[in-house]
């Protein structure tokens, strides 16, 4: 019996372990790709330590997928970045090849908070320091690092400026 629990913690030890990793190598070497944010329920915008988030490009993924009766929980956008690192959605990826300048973003489709569905890239909050809340009210875009597969993780934010937060 002992035996079992000391293999069930070593594997537990050893999957967090690979996921940590991953995350790392994604922060080391992914893409710097920023989203521009869309407006929230205002009155949900500050709540204690973090702000709700949604983006623009989660939006224009979702109005494609309006006429789909049940869209995929989980998906992959082509998008494109301008010089500026923004990026703009091209379509939803089915199984052709990307075109230069193209890259994919992975989302997902959950309930949002307000009602209905909402296109998630990565997460819906950003977490911050408790009393910061007036400087990330001017946030206007997300900092992603993105991988070759689309898995993005959201590193900041940054405001209307694209200045970093």
């Amino acid at each position: 019996m002992k035996r079992w629990i000391l293999i069930a913690w070593a594997l537990t030890l050893a999957l967090a372990a690979a996921g940590i990793a991953g995350k790392e190598r994604l922060l080391a070497r992914g893409d710097t790709v920023l989203l521009k944010l869309a407006p929230v329920d205002p009155r949900s915008l500050m709540q204690g330590d973090y702000m709700a988030l949604n983006f623009d490009i989660g939006n224009r993924i979702r109005v494609t997928q309006t006429h789909d009766d049940r869209p995929p929980r989980d998906g992959v956008a082509v998008i494109r970045r301008d010089e500026q690192g923004v990026a703009s959605f091209v379509r939803v990826h089915g199984a052709e090849p990307l075109a230069p300048g193209e890259q994919l973003l992975r989302y997902q489709i959950a309930r949002s908070r307000w009602g209905g569905m909402q296109v998630q890239v990565s997460t819906d909050a950003y977490f911050f320091q408790e009393g910061q809340g007036e400087r990330f009210a001017q946030a206007g875009y997300g900092e992603f690092r993105v991988g070759a597969d689309g898995q993005a993780l959201l590193v900041g934010l940054r405001g209307k400026g694209m200045e970093r937060l």
